[in-house]
Parts: C-alpha cells; sequence; structure tokens
C-alpha cells in the first residue's frame, strides 16, 4: 500500500509503525506481547516481567526523554500511540512501562540539572515511579504527611505512599513531600529518592494491593524511614513541588488518552471479530439492526475518544497555556466515553463478555473474551489515576468564569493548524503551562464559528444538524454559567454543568479533527463524512437530543468493517502498515 504524507500523519506514524511491527502480531502466542500470554498473566496477577524487558530492549524509554534532553521525545504524539499499540495489546504492559513518563515528568518541567540527572535515570530502562498519594489522602494532594527535610547538603524523607505503581520494582520516585510545617502553597517539594543513593535500610513496602483490574500490576506502598539523598535531588526549587504537579498534570493526562485508546481497540477488535461470526440460530450480530445500531455507536465512542487524544497532545505543543482547562475536559471525557463503551459491548457481546481464561472463544482465537474481559476491567482506572473524574470536573468549574471572560474570537486556521495531518511540532514548552489560564480553550471558543464551517454544503445534513444542537447547546451553557453562584465548593448543578461543557468540547474536538483533514485524500474510513455525523449526533444525545439515527450508525459500522477486514485498527489517524 501507498500513503500520502499530508494524509496518514507519516511524520509521527514512522517510528510508531517501527514499534507496532515489533512488538508483532498478538495472536501469534510467540509475539512479544501475546493475547493468550496476556490473559494468563493477568488471572495469575503476574507482572509481565518478560514483556517489560522486551519493550525496554527496544527503547520505548528513550521516547519519554525530551530531545533537548538526548531523548526522542519531540512530538508527544509519537510516545502516545506506542502506549496506545502496547495497551491494545496488554494494558498492564503498558501502564506499568508507561509509568516512567509520569514518574519523570515533574523533572521536565522544572529543567535544570534535575532534568539532566532524570533523563540518565530514564535512559537505563530502570523504572522510574511517582509518589503522589497516600493512604487515606485520597486525590487532595495538600494533605500530604511525607516530611522532606531539605538541608545545605542533604535531604531526608519520611512518610510513605500508597497505592504506587511501580512502587517495589523502581530505581527512583519523584517524591511529593512537605517541607514546610507552617502549610500553605508553598510548604510542598518535590525529591528524586534514588533507591541506589539511600540506605535500603531506610526504605520499606507495604502488600501489594489487590485490584480488580491491573492484576498482574505492581500496585503497592513504599515508606520511607529516615531515607537521606543528596541536596540536588531536590525536583525544581523548594516550596514549589505541588506547582510543578499541577503543571505535569496537565501533560499526563492527555497522555492516558493513549492508554484508554489501547483498551477502546482491543473492545472493537474482539466485537467486531465476535459479530461477523453465526452465534447460534439468530445468525450474525451484523445481520442484527439492534446490534448493528450498538456496534455503530461503539464505534462512534471510539472516534470519539481518538479525537480527544488528539487535540489534547495537539494542544499541549500549540497552546500550553490553555492546558489547565484542555488536560481536565479530556480526562473526564475520554475515560468517561470508553467506560460507556465498554457496557455497551458488554450488553452485546452478553455472557461471553464476562469470561476470563483462554478456552471459551469459539471460532475466535482463544483468547479473545478473556482479554476483552482483562481490558474492560483495566481500562476503569483511566477515570481514576493523575485526578479522578469529579477532580476533574472541579477544574472545569473553577475554570468557567475564565472562559466566560470577554476575548478576541480565535481565527479558523490557528486552531485547525496544530490537528492537520502535515504540521510540524516543537517540543512542548513547559515554561508556558499555567495553573489557570486566561480565556480557557480556544476551541471552546470556536464552537460558533466550526459549526459554520462544517455547514458548508458539502457535509451531510445529519451532521451539520448535529452540530448546531451541540452549538446551541454551547450558547445556552455560556449563559446558564454567567448566572452560577460562586461558591467555594461547587454544587451539584456545577457538576452537571461541567459535564455538560465537556461533551461540547469533545463535539468540538471532532469538528476540528473533520475541518483539518483534507478532503482530497480518502482517510481510512472512506471519503465520507460518516464518522462525523455518528460522532456528533453520539455527543448530541448524549446532551439529551434522539439518538444515533439507524443509518447513520450502519454508515459508520460499514466503514469500520472495512478497515477492520482489511487487517488495520479503526482510526482516523492512517493506516499502521502503510508505508509512505
Amino acid at each position: 500500500m501507498t500513503s500520502v504524507a499530508t494524509g496518514t500523519y507519516a511524520g509521527a506514524l514512522a517510528p510508531v509503525r517501527a514499534f507496532d511491527a515489533f512488538l508483532g502480531d498478538p495472536a501469534d502466542d510467540d509475539a512479544v506481547v501475546s493475547t493468550r500470554r496476556s490473559v494468563l498473566l493477568d488471572e495469575a496477577s503476574a507482572f509481565p516481567d518478560d514483556e517489560i524487558a522486551a519493550v525496554t530492549a527496544f527503547g520505548l524509554q528513550r521516547w519519554y526523554i525530551p530531545a533537548a534532553h538526548g531523548g526522542m521525545l519531540d512530538d508527544a504524539l509519537v510516545p502516545l500511540l506506542m502506549i496506545r499499540h502496547l495497551a491494545r495489546r496488554d494494558f498492564t504492559v503498558a501502564a506499568a512501562h508507561g509509568k516512567t513518563f509520569l514518574g519523570a515528568i515533574c523533572a521536565w518541567v522544572a529543567d535544570g540539572p534535575i532534568a539532566t540527572r532524570m533523563a540518565g535515570l530514564v535512559d537505563t530502562g530502570r523504572p522510574v515511579s511517582w509518589g503522589l498519594t497516600e493512604r487515606g489522602g485520597g486525590s487532595d494532594l495538600s494533605r500530604s504527611a511525607t516530611t522532606a527535610k531539605i538541608g545545605p547538603g542533604s535531604v531526608r524523607v519520611d512518610g510513605g505512599k500508597w497505592p504506587i505503581n511501580n512502587a517495589v520494582r523502581c530505581r527512583a520516585m519523584t517524591v511529593l513531600a512537605r517541607s514546610d510545617e507552617r502549610g500553605g502553597p508553598r510548604s510542598l517539594s518535590l525529591v528524586l529518592v534514588d533507591k541506589e543513593e539511600a540506605d535500603p535500610a531506610t526504605i520499606g513496602y507495604e502488600p501489594k494491593v489487590s485490584s480488580h483490574g491491573l492484576r498482574g500490576a505492581n500496585l503497592a506502598g513504599i515508606r520511607f524511614e529516615g531515607s537521606v539523598v543528596g541536596a540536588d535531588a531536590v525536583v525544581g526549587p523548594e516550596g514549589h513541588g505541588l506547582e510543578i504537579v499541577l503543571k505535569s498534570l496537565q501533560l499526563t493526562r492527555p497522555f492516558t488518552t493513549g492508554l484508554s485508546m489501547g483498551a477502546v481497540d482491543r473492545a472493537l477488535q474482539t466485537a467486531l471479530d465476535a459479530a461477523a461470526v453465526p452465534d447460534g440460530p439468530g445468525g450474525r450480530l451484523l445481520d442484527s439492526p439492534t446490534a448493528r445500531r450498538s456496534l455503530g455507536i461503539a464505534v462512534a465512542d471510539a472516534l470519539l475518544v481518538e479525537c480527544l487524544m488528539l487535540v489534547g497532545v495537539r494542544s499541549a505543543h500549540a497552546f500550553p497555556g490553555e492546558m489547565a482547562l484542555v488536560s481536565a475536559l479530556v480526562k473526564f471525557l475520554g475515560p468517561d466515553t470508553a467506560d460507556l463503551l465498554f457496557r455497551d459491548l458488554t450488553r452485546l457481546l452478553g455472557a461471553r463478555a464476562l469470561v476470563v481464561g483462554t478456552d471459551h472463544a469459539g471460532a475466535l482465537h482463544p483468547s479473545a473474551f478473556g482479554a476483552f474481559q482483562k481490558a474492560a476491567r483495566d481500562s476503569r482506572v483511566v477515570g481514576i489515576f493523575d485526578g479522578n473524574s469529579v477532580v476533574n470536573l472541579n477544574m472545569i468549574v473553577n475554570e468557567l468564569p475564565n472562559q466566560l471572560r470577554p476575548a478576541e474570537p480565535p481565527g479558523m486556521a490557528e486552531v485547525l493548524a496544530p490537528l492537520r495531518a502535515d504540521a510540524r511540532h516543537d517540543a512542548i514548552d513547559t515554561t508556558a503551562l499555567r495553573l489557570v489560564t486566561r480565556h480557557g480553550s480556544r476551541l471552546l471558543r470556536s464552537v460558533p464559528a466550526l459549526v459554520d464551517a462544517v455547514d458548508d454544503g458539502r457535509t451531510s445534513r445529519a451532521a451539520v444538524d448535529a452540530a448546531r444542537r451541540i452549538g446551541d447547546e454551547y450558547a445556552a451553557l455560556l449563559a446558564e454559567a454567567e448566572d452560577l453562584p460562586r461558591q467555594s465548593q461547587p454544587d451539584p448543578l456545577a457538576f452537571h454543568l461541567a459535564e455538560r461543557f465537556a461533551l461540547v468540547f469533545g463535539g468540538a474536538c471532532a469538528l476540528a479533527v473533520h475541518l483539518a483533514r483534507s478532503r482530497a485524500i480518502p482517510g481510512p474510513l472512506g471519503e465520507s463524512d460518516a464518522w462525523l455525523a455518528a460522532v456528533l449526533q453520539r455527543v448530541a444525545n448524549r446532551l439529551g437530543a434522539d439518538p444515533v439515527q439507524a443509518p447513520v450508525a450502519d454508515a459508520v459500522l460499514d466503514a469500520a468493517v472495512r478497515v477492520h477486514e482489511a487487517g488495520e485498527t479503526v482510526t482516523l489517524l492512517g493506516s499502521w502498515t502503510e508505508r509512505s
């Protein structure tokens, strides 16, 4: 096959294709990450040591290190898609290996000598973890009880973090600790605790956590009992720990959509495979109008998550000053939509979606349904870490006054440019990250213009009508937000408003991705806008409009089936196997 660079995000996809080829066919038991072994390891709650070692030998960790510090991270879409492909095969492997990106991110935001030191640690392939949460502390990081006594030549860390991914396995951990007993916003600092620097006798562990999902992951607690490291282990200025963490979360939240997309890819693959196989006297699910509608809606949900993923990562490059809001919108709506997809497909597949093991798939790969069930359980964790759904909704509520602040309407070229397939992206400017935005999200402010632009006489009436419905919702939300009382503790109405804003943002993402794509180049889902109509009708339905129309669901499903039967992933980004 051949492809045109401007139609397939070719620059970003080249290393992703290489990684995908390295991982091999998951249906092959000899692949680096095979479906059968993935399910067996999960049932045994066993850590995937061999898979992690293989991915590390490939050098995935080098894409976690910014190019400015000697690594491969330039366009953040590359490691995001690599994590997606890894999660499609085994979510646990992707979460365990990708945790190093999270563990290192504060050093990249802080910059300076600590970033150089962190680059050396990450490059070894040894895990780096992120110690933020504590037992009984929930998501309120300001309540951190772990202490860091920062002296002229050393730092002493006391306390514990729980539950932490790779707590036991990690070579080092970036720890949020209280460095000032007086409290206040400058009372917390970040310390890089390198286990090879601290006395091993001062570091202890709590037992592995038994979890519903990520059964094989190294989720545990860690205790520091007078662990001493050098003064150069402080990450960023003393007292700036919480600020650095909050800015870092603006980058890690979009990054987690790669995990969600990997799980969604697995779910769609299993459902489309199963739908094509006769199932008793009822025949194929693909021949049932009800099942077809459910499958079409699932495809729409998957593509909405992908649009959120793309907008989130491209916004980090192009508009870092807006990530306080954009990251919260993406982090709330992405996992929420993935959860809906798994719920609906579980109902569609029935009892088969609940089985575990490797011998229940009938005509499909022996591990297919076990892998679906594992992905369904694993993916639910995305809505919890890096700020749970309530935390992100609260952040959206806090940003509403900024979204309402008068500002010049952004130009369409400015909004769409980062999403074009041939756009080049400089490294993310972490110095431009802000704890609060000035004017919210320019993509949200562009909703009226995006709706007008799609009503061009070439886009289907179904897509345009749904876009108009979303545009009307945005106007209504702005009016409601104006009347929202300013409270220190938002009430349920404010959270409901924030959820609707997130859905409108999802519709805006789909519109922007559609308008940024070249109509002259056939996309992987065909030249039609069937996918856009399905995504917009699905968003509009979640906002209270009528359900997705059967013809719209049929059209996007037929396109997805064609892609799936060709052995490809259902995606708007392009073929993983094409060569430019």
